[in-house]
């Protein structure tokens, strides 16, 4: 463990006047990591930290359901307070998030660990990166203390930690689309659409299969996103940082994923792509991301050291590289523009996945032995052996389409459609109401079939939407909305709007709209039915009448 984990580092040679002793401590310092801090205590740590003079602003992002402040910390130096200002000093803004899942607790204690240090040893960051942090997206969920044995059972420590929901019951990183919690909306509104951060960075803690690593990570895995920003986390700046992380802490870490069955494992696969995840939802911006999972199995201490050195080896390699950052993204934005606006050819864009491998490697599991149990589905249950091999394995991280749209021109959504119109502008979408009628040639989905799932997923019974498009002429009466995709979140658009993918229809939120003999919005009629005309429309050119641009929530 290296001396900064144990004492305070002499704040020599800095301009702040201020003795070592001023800077605080975190929790898990200071209780020879048996504990994590409780919302209070980040608050108290945060405040400490500006009173002691760090180059930050704390300000809040909004409040969660039981009332307590997210937290959102601006750290830069020169002073930046707004985004203009970022801007016009040149620098990367970098946004840092932890304890999505309240139980997942190092990644909290890292980012604080972090932020004290911005002030010390590693101000010298601030000079190309302002950094926004929320080191405790989850307070609700965080302070929901219970033994590990019941909120994390598979975690090393501490002995109480929260719960992954927060205080609506809503898992925060399934939430990215619907934004029904309040911490989903406030990161929308303060974070993504007004700071419009180029790097975020999502600490989690992974407790799946056992393998030899302290940190997995990945990109953004949604195919249809913009593949500039996200093939360059995955083939330059992860790499890069995989290897410093092997040399400078001699820190084993591999990309994200689990084996398909322990005892005789074929292949290692990445979780799911959908933009639900934030990650995936923020390369659906045209902007770079990176899941950061601490191995649940290490110490708390091991875990705080290794999420803390993975951070600072990403802002370091986006310090050092902010000027391709910021072109790469430019690029994706112009791009995904255009191709809405027709001036380049309008890709197909998947609506369903399929897992593909990048090559097979060496990964390092834990070897495992059957016992004499079986799960319901007639599998023996492992146990580990404590032993490590390393086994040759397709290493699946990556989707491709099974089935594919068009990207089009744009979507027509009815009056009447509840508060979709208005979600879509908190996503930082600009969304239009149609001052007149308009008449054109659009794409409906004829005769579609609803299938809605019997079991409830997240407060919502899931629909799936299918049947064949046909080109027919339609009039859009005045009051319509119209959202074009010939724009920056153009790619966030379709993910949205498009019936048979994993968007707004696939949570129902378009239900209201079918009519009550085919489900309605409440959720109380389920099962499969058939309508004409699935109510979310394709244009094939933006319509040619006055419109009016839907305000944005502030």
């Amino acid at each position: 463990m290296t001396g900064w984990l144990r004492t305070l580092i002499p704040l020599v040679a800095l301009a702040s006047p201020l003795r070592a002793q001023t800077w605080p401590r975190t929790v898990p310092e200071r209780t020879g990591y048996d504990s994590t801090s409780t919302a209070a205590q980040v608050g108290a740590f945060l405040d400490s930290l500006e009173r002691a003079g760090a180059p930050l602003a704390v300000s809040v992002m909004g409040r969660s359901a039981y009332g307590r402040p997210l937290y959102l910390v601006i750290a830069s130096d020169p002073p930046v307070t707004s985004p203009a200002e970022a801007a016009a000093s040149g620098r990367l803004v970098v946004y840092l998030q932890g304890n999505i899942h309240a139980g997942e607790v190092e990644g909290k204690e890292a980012i604080l660990e972090l932020l004290r240090e911005l002030a010390t040893t590693r101000r010298g960051l601030l000079g190309k990166l302002v950094i926004l942090a929320a080191p405790d997206y989850n307070p609700d969920g965080n302070d929901a203390f219970a033994p590990a044995s019941i909120n994390r059972s598979e975690q090393n420590g501490p002995p109480l930690v929260g719960r992954r929901a927060d205080a609506l019951n809503l898992d925060l990183n399934r939430d990215y689309f619907k934004a029904e919690a309040p911490e989903t909306r406030g990161s929308l509104a303060r974070v993504y659409d007004t700071w419009d951060p180029a790097l975020m960075v999502d600490c989690h803690t992974t407790d799946g299969t056992l393998h030899g690593y302290l940190l997995t990570y990945a990109p953004p895995l949604e195919p249809i996103g913009p593949r500039g920003p996200t093939d360059y986390v995955r083939d330059s700046l992860l790499p890069a940082v995989q290897a410093a992380m092997q040399r400078d802490h001699r820190e084993p870490v591999f990309v994200y994923g689990d084996v398909d069955d322990p005892l005789h494992p074929t292949t290692w696969d990445t979780y799911s792509p959908l933009g639900w995840y934030g990650t995936n939802y923020v390369g659906l911006r045209g902007r770079m991301a990176i899941l950061s999972e601490a191995y649940a199995h290490a110490d708390f201490r091991t875990r705080i050291r290794v999420t803390h050195d993975f951070l600072v080896e990403i802002l370091e390699y986006a310090a050092a590289h902010a000027a391709d950052i910021r072109r790469i993204e430019r690029d994706a934005d112009r791009r995904v523009a255009e191709q809405g606006l027709g001036v380049l050819p309008r890709p197909e864009l998947a609506v369903e996945y399929r897992m593909v491998a990048r090559d097979t490697e060496p990964v390092v599991l834990e070897e495992m032995r059957a016992t004499g149990d079986t799960t319901p589905r007639g599998r023996r249950v492992p146990a580990p052996t404590g032993r490590f091999h390393t086994v040759d394995l397709p290493v699946r991280d990556r989707f491709v389409d099974s089935l594919s749209r068009p990207l089009p021109a744009g979507y027509f959504v009815p009056a009447g459609a509840g508060g979709v119109p208005e979600l879509l502008a908190l996503h930082g979408i600009q969304v239009e109401r149609l001052r007149a009628d308009w008449t054109d040639t659009v794409e409906v989905l004829d005769v579609a079939a609803l299938a809605w799932q019997p079991r409830e997923f997240q407060g919502h019974h899931l629909l799936a939407v299918s049947g064949g498009w046909a080109r027919v002429v339609r009039t859009a009466p005045a009051g319509s909305y119209f959202v074009s995709t010939a724009q920056p979140l153009g790619r966030l658009v379709f993910a949205l709007l498009e019936p048979e993918g994993w968007g707004l229809a696939r949570w129902g939120l378009l239900d209201r709209l079918l009519g009550s003999e085919f489900g309605t919005y409440s959720g109380l009629v389920y099962g499969s039915s058939r309508v004409r005309d699935f109510p979310v429309w394709k244009a094939l050119r933006a319509p040619r009448v006055p419109m009016r641009v839907l305000e944005r929530e502030r």
